[in-house]
């Protein structure tokens, strides 16, 4: 039986993604962001400014640039990007969670966290910084305590 309710649990958090557009969302983002990459590539790959910089004036060799393109141009503006992403996933795993305490499971949703770390055997704890900018799932002490916390605002309404 508690296998049971905690497996339905996680089904309401999982439920809370596809109510909330979760799939679709980031899916629709990362097509603008490839489309404005190959935009950008296009206007720098025979810029002979750029190649000049780097010692190449007489000739403009496509290898290279694309070298230069990727490494010193996208790499700083993936890392952006990747930032951008792990936040908006966290706001959204935090957002399945509510959900989830919406719909009355909340108690449960947090038994199945611990139980995922537990069996996974996951450290429970990050430095805030570090798992801001690597992890896309908040750790699970910060999800517990916002848990606990749409739970008592809940309760609070009720």
């Amino acid at each position: 039986k508690q296998w049971y309710q905690r497996r339905v649990a996680i089904t309401a958090g999982e439920l809370g993604h596809w109510y909330h557009g979760h799939v679709w969302k980031p899916m629709i983002l990362n097509q603008f962001l490839i489309l404005g990459m190959f935009y950008t590539f296009g206007l720098l790959v025979k810029n002979k400014k750029m190649l000049a910089d780097f010692g190449f004036v007489e000739e403009q060799p496509t290898l290279i640039s694309l070298l230069v393109i990727f490494q010193f141009i996208f790499s700083p503006l993936n890392r952006v990007m990747s930032a951008v992403s792990i936040y908006i996933t966290r706001c959204f795993e935090f957002q399945a969670d509510r959900f989830a305490v919406g719909l009355g499971k909340g108690e449960k949703l947090q038994s199945s966290l611990i139980k995922l770390v537990t069996d996974n055997l996951s450290f429970p704890m990050a430095d805030k910084m570090f798992s801001t900018f690597n992890y896309s799932h908040p750790p699970i002490l910060e999800r517990i305590a916002a848990i606990k916390e749409e739970m008592a605002k809940k309760s609070k309404t009720e």
